[in-house]
Order: C-alpha cells, then sequence, then structure tokens
C-alpha cells in the first residue's frame, strides 16, 4: 500500500490537461474521494498502473516530476511530520528512513554516506510496478524538496541520479533540481556534501519528536508484521550502508539475536537465505528497470566487488546477470 498524500496532485493534474479524472479512476477501482483523503491507503500495484494510465492521457512524460513538485513533505505521513522537528538533518532523515513503511510498504528510503558525499534515495521492492520512471520522479523530487524545506529554499543538490531512461525534454527537471542530472543509472537518489547531515535545524522540538516517535513505534506495532516480513524491511534499509548483519537485524526487531536465529530455523530457512532472497529480487529490478552496470548493481546490492555479485546471480538463476537481462529484454 501506499499513503495517497503525496499523490493528490494527480488528480489536479488531469484536470490541467482538460481530463475528467472519474472515469480513469473507475476504471482502477478507486474513487475521487481516495485522492482527498491524504490518509487513505492506496494498493500500491494498481496505483502504479493508475500512474501509468496518467502519463498515456495527458502525453506528460515527466509527470511524476510534476506531481512531486505540489507535494509536501508532510504528505507523506508522521514520517514527514517528524522531519522539521528533529534535532539535525541526519535525525530527520534516518527517522524518514526508519518510519516510511508506515504509509509506503512498497519502497525504502536509501541513506548512504560514502565519505565527502552522501546521498538520499528510494528503491521499489515490490514486483509488477508500472510507471517506475514516473514513481521515481516522484520520490526524488520531494527527497530534493524535503531537503530544501530542513537546509533552506536555496538549497540544491551536487547531483541527481534517475534510473529512469534519458527523457525527451530535460529541461523540467534542469529546472526544478539545478544541479547535473545522470540518467540510467543504478539508484534513483539526490547526491550532496555529508556535512549538511550535520546541519542544526532551528525547527527542532525535541518533546514534539519524542511525543512522535513514540506513535510510530505504536503503529509499527500494530502493524503486526510477521519476522520475515520485518527482516526483510530491515534488510532492504541496510544493504547499501553494509550494516545489514543478523545482529543488527536482530537488534532492529527486538529481539535477541540467537532468538532471531532460531525462529529463522523453525520457518525452516536462516538470516543468509533471507538475505540473499532480498538480494536476488533487488537485482532483477534494477536489471529489467534500468541500464545500471553490473559494478553498480553490486555496490547497491552491498557486494565488494562485481564478480561476488555475477558468481550470486549465477547461483540463483542459473545464468548470469547479462543473459538474464538479455532474456528479459527479448521478453
Amino acid at each position: 500500500m501506499v499513503r495517497a498524500g503525496p499523490l493528490m496532485g494527480l488528480i489536479t493534474i488531469l484536470r490541467e490537461h482538460g481530463i475528467e479524472p472519474d472515469p480513469i479512476l473507475e476504471g482502477f477501482g478507486f474513487k475521487l474521494s481516495h485522492f482527498q483523503n491524504p490518509d487513505y491507503e492506496l494498493p500500491f500495484i494498481p496505483t502504479s498502473r493508475f500512474i501509468a494510465r496518467c502519463v498515456e492521457v495527458t502525453e506528460c512524460e515527466h509527470l511524476g516530476l510534476l506531481n512531486g513538485m505540489r507535494a509536501d513533505p508532510s504528505s507523506i505521513g508522521i514520517a514527514g511530520f517528524m522531519l522539521r522537528t528533529a534535532r539535525d538533518v541526519y535525525t530527520a532523515l534516518h527517522a524518514l528512513q526508519r518510519h516510511l513503511d508506515l504509509h509506503d510498504t512498497g519502497g525504502t528510503v536509501t541513506l548512504v554516506t560514502d565519505g565527502k558525499y552522501s546521498s538520499l534515495g528510494y528503491a521499489v521492492h515490490v514486483p509488477g510496478v508500472n510507471a517506475l520512471d514516473q514513481i521515481y520522479d516522484q520520490s526524488v523530487t520531494i527527497a530534493c524538496k524535503i531537503m530544501r524545506s530542513l537546509c533552506g529554499e536555496d538549497w540544491n543538490p551536487t547531483e541527481v541520479l534517475l534510473s529512469r531512461p534519458t527523457p525527451d525534454n530535460t529541461a523540467p527537471y534542469k529546472r526544478f533540481f539545478k544541479a547535473p542530472i545522470r540518467f540510467n543509472t543504478a539508484e534513483s537518489a539526490i547526491v550532496f556534501p555529508t556535512r549538511w547531515l550535520k546541519h542544526k535545524l532551528p525547527t527542532e522540538d525535541p518533546l514534539l519528536y519524542e511525543y512522535l516517535e513514540q506513535k510510530a513505534q505504536e503503529l509499527h506495532q500494530n502493524q503486526a508484521q510477521d519476522l520475515v516480513a520485518q527482516l526483510h524491511q530491515f534488510v532492504r534499509n541496510t544493504l547499501i550502508t553494509h550494516e545489514c548483519t543478523a545482529g543488527a537485524a536482530a537488534k532492529h526487531i527486538g529481539i535477541h539475536e540467537r532468538t532471531l536465529n532460531r525462529r529463522l530455523h523453525e520457518l525452516g530457512t536462516t538470516f543468509r537465505d533471507e538475505l540473499n532472497q532480498v538480494r536476488y529480487a533487488l537485482a532483477r529490478s534494477f536489471l529489467a528497470n534500468s541500464k545500471a552496470t553490473n559494478a553498480e548493481i553490486a555496490l547497491a546490492l552491498g557486494y565488494t566487488d562485481a564478480t561476488t555479485f555475477n558468481r550470486s546471480f549465477r547461483r540463483w538463476s542459473g545464468m548470469t546477470p547479462v543473459q538474464w537481462r538479455n532474456k528479459h529484454d527479448k521478453t
């Protein structure tokens, strides 16, 4: 599911193009009222098909960018409300990474620090999603708006990475991001100097932040996710940061590492098996939906080099990443 809040602008965009939204919404089982309530939960895959249809009828290849520009950071729910109450940018983004799944279970926030530069991005992790180019456009646009809300409206990223193919018209992207843009990349993210993570927020409110944190934890508990689902969410969040260990996963879930291993054993699996399952799913998504090189995909999946990734992928699929991608392209 995904919260309707960040998608509400689609209705306005349709109308601006002279298109009445009701007939299109009905074709996907949606109602106009669903997009008028920011808390309404929409099914992720049908929503992606609706977005694809919006692109078709408007003939707007940067519709995701337009919709992201209309979305306020608070539209993503409690994680968005926590942003401006945090102590600094790092604390705010870490809260976003921890709690976005309360309102979006189809994708994951990525926050990666590599020396002088860091990146904030988004990765879809469910199969069968349409309009990935628009979803990534929107997500990275919102990420940029979040950073501007925290660091000042004059803030601009050092570089923008978009896994989508290069659009015919790149001018709208350049106008909004005001930074160099690379398309067909392994990930979709904004890159910025790491020093910004230490930027103190003048809107810090420790009591309100703690209150929202407690509410977020309560919502997590009410989700009643099973152990494997929680583990997969943790793996997706930490793969690229190289913090993806059984011990760290157990601590995140709130149990001892021995307990995690025992419960997984009872389910007929192991931490390594579930780690590889997530890696395999993400690898197929990268291969099918981007032109990222094996080396770039290996890095995104937490491997030290492409050779190790290639060997693992052959073991999972019976073919090399290049062979799998060629087969996918043919079908």
